[in-house]
């Protein structure tokens, strides 16, 4: 299980090549990818999202690269010698035909002249290639890692959590066996205080408790709780990165089966517990929205 957090930075060099390739992904419903690259890598845009989308699945990834060829330092100009000397013998004669002495005459070469000029370098996108993606490599492990060690605590997290709402779980089960006899009890205490002014025959009293007992039955709703529970443990230990999804459908059922316990109970220490459960519900759901 990992989450959708995290960050990475990696610098590397030899001899021709020097690269910076910084990463970082939050949370998000699916996968977005925004790379910041210079032009002349282009080329490898849609090879590097490919290259990503395969080791991530979900998340908001930046990813900006730096990168230096040191040869187009060492040849990027070049000078043009005929270039100059023609521009110079110009100069020396504009001096000889008024009589007059230039001054900076190298300067005015160097700018007229076009006797410095920039080289046109040819990439090669193969070389470029082969040494740019293995470190993407790098760093997409590296995020990846420190992922999955956020994914480990917020794991050990949920349990703790599911173990709470377990515990009330339990409770309710306890108490839902009072629901019945707490609801005729408080029923036949009513009628009681108002036996001189109507006239309730028993069986009239039965059939509203039977009633009440198939409305407030919660037993349904008790065994489906337990399974998404198991289901939800069940998820937390799978092998599966990309769970994050299924987590918060399993914790939507969950919430679903607490409501409705909530509202068929009608008894005070049930519907306590279940405010108890749904709060931890919601405390697991808000990171999960951070799980891949």
């Amino acid at each position: 299980m990992r989450s959708m957090t995290g960050y990475s930075k990696i610098i590397e060099e030899n001899e021709h090549f020097r690269i910076s390739i910084e990463m970082k992904s939050v949370n998000n419903k699916g996968l977005n990818i925004k790379i910041k690259i210079p032009n002349f890598l282009n080329f490898l845009e849609n090879r590097i999202k490919t290259e990503i989308g395969k080791k991530i699945h979900r998340g908001y990834i930046e990813l900006k690269i730096n990168f230096e060829d040191k040869r187009e330092n060492e040849n990027l100009y070049y000078y043009n010698r005929n270039n100059a000397l023609s521009y110079m013998k110009i100069l020396n004669e504009i001096e000889k035909e008024f009589s007059l002495k230039l001054e900076n005459k190298v300067d005015m070469v160097v700018k007229y002249s076009n006797s410095i000029n920039k080289q046109d370098i040819e990439i090669n996108e193969n070389e470029y290639t082969e040494f740019i993606m293995p470190v993407l490599n790098k760093v997409i492990d590296n995020i990846n890692e420190m992922k999955q060690t956020e994914g480990e605590r917020l794991k050990e997290y949920f349990i703790d959590l599911i173990e709470n709402i377990k515990n009330n779980i339990k409770d309710i089960s306890y108490l839902k066996e009072n629901v019945v006899e707490n609801y005729k009890n408080r029923l036949l205490e009513k009628l009681n205080n108002y036996k001189n002014e109507i006239d309730v025959k028993e069986e009239d009293i039965l059939k509203e408790i039977l009633i009440f007992t198939d409305r407030s039955d919660i037993s349904e709703e008790y065994s489906r709780l337990i399974s998404h529970l198991e289901q939800f443990l069940i998820e937390l230990d799978s092998k599966h990165n990309y769970i994050g999804k299924k987590l918060d459908f399993i914790l939507q059922e969950i919430f679903r089966e607490l409501n409705t316990m909530g509202v068929k109970s009608n008894y005070y220490d049930i519907s306590k517990l279940v405010v108890d459960c749904k709060s931890e519900v919601e405390k697991i759901r808000e990171q999960v929205m951070n799980i891949e």
